[in-house]
């Protein structure tokens, strides 16, 4: 039996299994879930499910990771954030086994992933950013499937509930509507029961049903003792599911806490979201106040500006002719990662200035 996954005519590989895996071990104690102490907040060897060490990966001369530790505890959801190119991908990757570290280590309960993976598949579970399930086999199919070649897999029905799928768990999987079909891939991730479940960009940019069948499967593996790394592009969705938030930034680890420590580090004072339409006046407004970022847009360029009150932002706008918009907001994770990953420069995304 192969538990690769087929999407349409193309194969797209699971990231953790390979055809002849002859089943997983049983998870080990799931009876103690992470409490949330307030002790070390990047986590200790003794409750750590995952444990990464040192973490080097270089991509020829390209340093992707650069010494990156972290650690993820029993029943603990820990989100890798960053801007594009920040290495969270590859960090998920190594964990997953996909990636032989340059140099460092990683262990999932005392094992390496890459050098060990027979052992490995038994303890990881991994979504990647695409993939695709049995087109021809019915959602229940595919995850009795899926659950056979587990040793303690979740109970289907329960898995179907939780993501959802009940009414359509009779429907071939070639004939879901996209928002179903990621809510099956996602529950495909968690039927197996394993220790640990990584997922990279979990439900990004998809329909409301995937992402309550993301909430939903993530909490109960770790109200089980279960834990789940996940990145996501969408740092409220990370603020809402995650107990701890690592940043990344051009492959290094600026910082690990809960997501409310994080903008109270970085983002206390919330900030505003400026909208220009004439493209100097933003570069003048983005220079003039430090940490800004700007983002083009086909109406203009907004500007997000951290850290103002309503004096200070008068004083930066003052002159300004082209101001479309202008919004005040609290503190965000958002604006957390987005403040502590940027440069001393002012950052957007796209090519040239505003």
């Amino acid at each position: 039996m192969s538990p690769a996954l087929l999407g349409g005519a193309r194969r797209v590989a699971w990231w953790r299994t390979r055809r002849g895996d002859g089943g997983r071990a049983a998870p080990p104690d799931r009876d103690r879930a992470h409490d949330g102490d307030d002790g070390d907040e990047r986590g200790g060897p003794a409750s750590s499910v995952l444990a990464v060490r040192g973490l080097r990966i270089r991509f020829g001369s390209v340093p992707a990771l650069d010494g990156v530790d972290l650690d993820v505890a029993r029943g603990e959801v820990v989100g890798v954030l960053g801007r594009p190119g920040a290495g969270t991908s590859t960090l998920l990757a190594a964990v997953a086994g996909l990636l032989v570290p340059t140099s460092g280590e990683v262990r999932v309960l005392g094992h390496d992933p890459a050098r060990r993976p027979q052992v490995a598949h038994r303890l990881v579970a991994a979504l990647p950013s695409v993939a695709a399930a049995f087109a021809r086999l019915t959602v229940r199919e595919n995850l009795r499937l899926w659950s056979d070649v587990h040793a303690a897999p979740l109970p289907v029905d329960d898995v179907l509930d939780l993501a959802g799928l009940d009414a359509v768990a009779g429907r071939r999987a070639e004939r879901l509507d996209p928002d179903r079909a990621q809510a099956l891939l996602l529950a495909l991730t968690f039927v197996g029961g394993t220790p640990l479940v990584v997922l990279d960009e979990p439900a990004g940019g998809r329909g409301p049903l995937a992402r309550a069948a993301l909430d939903a499967l993530v909490r109960h593996r770790a109200a089980a003792g279960g834990s789940v790394l996940l990145t996501s592009r969408d740092a409220g969705r990370a603020a809402g599911l995650c107990d701890r938030v690592a940043l990344l930034r051009r492959g290094r680890l600026l910082d690990v806490a809960s997501p409310q420590r994080l903008v109270e580090r970085y983002a206390p004072d919330g900030g505003a979201a400026v909208l220009v339409a004439d493209p100097a006046e933003a570069s003048a407004l983005s220079s003039a106040a430090p940490g800004a970022t700007f983002e083009r847009r086909p109406e203009g360029t907004l500007v997000e500006v951290p850290g103002c009150d309503a004096a200070r932002l008068a004083g930066l706008l003052a002159g300004l002719s082209s101001v479309r918009e202008v919004r005040h907001h609290e503190g965000t994770l958002a604006d957390a990662v987005r403040r502590a990953t940027a440069d001393r420069r002012p950052q957007h995304r796209g090519s040239g200035s505003p």
